[in-house]
Order: structure tokens, then C-alpha cells, then sequence
């Protein structure tokens, strides 16, 4: 499997809360198609020298991208997969300026 990487969205479009790990995580997960831990995600960007953030920099960024729909929390071991809205992402359907909610 390859990890393609994200065309970056330019930074004034990207919601007030987006992070420059957020597109390798999501698309990780959508290359995938796996529900994984944390500590999966990780080492695999990392291996793939594409980002290497702490990991609980990737929890934390996981859990924001679960509550803007992004991506889904499976059971309670700490699993998460992408969503049919992080998969639209992905693609180029769904713009990340969608995204900015209220807090």
C-alpha cells in the first residue's frame, strides 16, 4: 500500500482549527480503509517519513477530527476509521472551509 500526500489546502481556507496533521491522518485512513489505534497511525506516518508528530499529538488530532465528523471512534478500545465525510474530504468532494463550526 502507498500513502499518497494530501495536496495541502491553502492555510485561509483550512478552519480555525486545523492542523498539519490532520490531512495525513485522514488520508492514512482512507488509503487503508482500517479502523486502527493511535499508535498505528503513528508509526506508519513516521515509517513513511510524511509527518511525526508525538503520539498523543495524533489522539488529540483524531478526537477533533471525530467531533467535526471526520472520522468515527469504533468500540471502546480506541480504534478510529475515516467517515463517509472524511472520505469526501479525501476525494476533493467536500471543502475544508465546511467544516468550521462553532466550539
Amino acid at each position: 500500500m502507498s500513502i499518497k500526500k494530501l495536496t495541502c489546502v491553502p492555510v485561509d481556507v483550512q478552519p480555525t482549527w486545523w492542523s498539519k496533521y490532520d490531512d495525513p491522518i485522514l488520508q492514512f485512513l482512507a488509503d487503508t480503509g482500517a479502523a486502527v489505534p493511535p499508535r498505528v497511525i503513528l508509526f506508519n506516518l513516521e515509517r513513511r517519513e510524511i509527518v511525526s508528530p508525538h503520539r498523543s499529538t495524533i489522539k488529540r488530532r483524531l478526537q477533533r477530527l471525530q467531533k467535526y465528523g471526520l472520522v468515527e471512534k469504533v468500540g471502546e478500545e480506541g480504534y478510529y476509521e475515516i467517515s463517509e465525510l472524511g472520505k469526501a474530504y479525501v476525494s476533493g468532494e467536500l471543502d475544508a472551509s465546511e467544516l468550521d463550526a462553532d466550539e
